[in-house]
């Protein structure tokens, strides 16, 4: 039998969340989404570490019994993970998540923005990237480090438009970490990301070329992301091809 490789999953959204029941006692539900549902196998075949934002009051007081500590838990099949939430300032995560990840990013991805009237790059932006976006993707990146400091043969797997800038995080400490990236949303054409301000598109291309491996879903996708590092970046990756 093939030995289980050790993997550190990286998302915003968790495969559970913690409540209290009618008896006051700490449950986990599972958690909802497209990205947890397709991810969940993982536990199967991996020794999976899985870092998450703490989204509710009871992720964040686990996460604080705990010190910043991974949680064991077991999947609905009885396979075991370890759980690790990453607490965030609640401004900073409103920034990150309401201003620049799902308003802005999630529908520059989509071509969802009529440009002749939007996106209005005032610098409400600016301050939700830097107070916001930036803080929430180091903090990740911390935990994973963290993990790597006690699994330092694990492979990282970050997921989405979310996490864009950590791995380039991750990188600069641990350069011969092994780094994966999947992008489950469009990559558009290069002209669209100039939108956006130069230095915000500049990181995140960036941060993705930090890692050994992108995926996305679709080739045309891919394509289009190395044509935008091409000619935003004048570079194809960091190190090799890193499109998949």
């Amino acid at each position: 039998m093939a030995a289980r490789r050790k993997l550190i999953v990286v998302s915003n959204r968790g495969p559970v969340s913690f409540m209290r029941d009618e008896d006051g006692n700490r449950v986990a539900r599972r958690g909802g989404g497209g990205l947890v549902t397709a991810l969940r196998s993982l536990v199967v075949h991996h020794d999976v570490t899985w870092i998450a934002s703490a989204m509710t009051d009871e992720d964040r007081l686990a996460a604080e019994e705990t010190g910043g500590d991974a949680i064991e838990e077991v999947a609905r099949d009885g396979s075991p993970y370890r759980l690790r939430l990453v607490s965030h300032d609640p401004s900073a995560y409103d920034w990150f998540y309401n201003v620049v990840a799902n308003p802005t990013l999630w529908f520059l991805q989509h071509y969802l923005w009529a440009l002749a009237y939007a996106p209005d790059i005032d610098p409400g932006l600016h301050h939700a990237w830097d107070d916001g976006y930036v803080p929430v993707n180091r903090a990740f990146a911390d935990a994973v480090l963290a993990e790597l400091d006690e699994q330092p043969d694990a492979s990282v797997f970050f997921h989405d438009y979310h996490l864009y800038l950590a791995p380039r995080f991750v990188r600069n400490a641990r350069p011969d970490a092994s780094l994966g990236h999947f992008v489950h949303i469009p990559w558009p054409e290069p002209n669209l990301w100039r939108v956006l301000p130069e230095r915000i598109r500049n990181a995140i291309h960036d941060g993705l070329l930090a890692n050994d491996v992108v995926g996305f879903h679709a080739h045309r996708w891919r394509r289009s992301f190395l044509r935008s590092s091409r000619d935003l970046l004048d570079r194809s990756s960091s190190r090799d091809d890193p499109s998949s």
